[in-house]
């Protein structure tokens, strides 16, 4: 397993939930050979790219800004970011199809239709 070096600061250890673990290995097709080098984190990832942002979280840095005019909200990832603007935009393109209601995210709606 590849694994990067740990950050320089580490503010938290723990930036995964149990349930988007699961979720992450459930949807793998292929195998995840990028492990997170914090200890006691054990996140594990199919690309480089996805630990990079996944170390920032453990750092808490967020380059990533809203440009909504007076949010200003950061966040880790760019993809994590432009999803939010799409909430000031009222853009939830997850509707349920038994009340009707829209999401932003798909594990929204998943946990609404729980």
């Amino acid at each position: 397993m590849d694994t990067s070096s740990v950050p320089p600061h580490v503010a938290k250890v723990n930036v995964t939930t149990p349930s988007t673990a699961d979720a992450s290995q459930k949807r793998r097709k292929q195998p995840a050979n990028f492990q997170c080098p914090v200890p006691g984190c054990g996140s594990t990832f199919t690309r480089h790219f996805n630990l990079k942002g996944h170390l920032r979280s453990h750092a808490e840095e967020k380059p990533f800004q809203c440009k909504w005019p007076g949010c200003g909200k950061g966040f880790a990832r760019q993809h994590d970011c432009k999803r939010h603007e799409q909430l000031h935009l009222n853009i939830r393109p997850y509707p349920c199809e038994g009340c009707k209601k829209n999401f932003a995210r798909m594990d929204a709606l998943n946990r609404h239709r729980e």
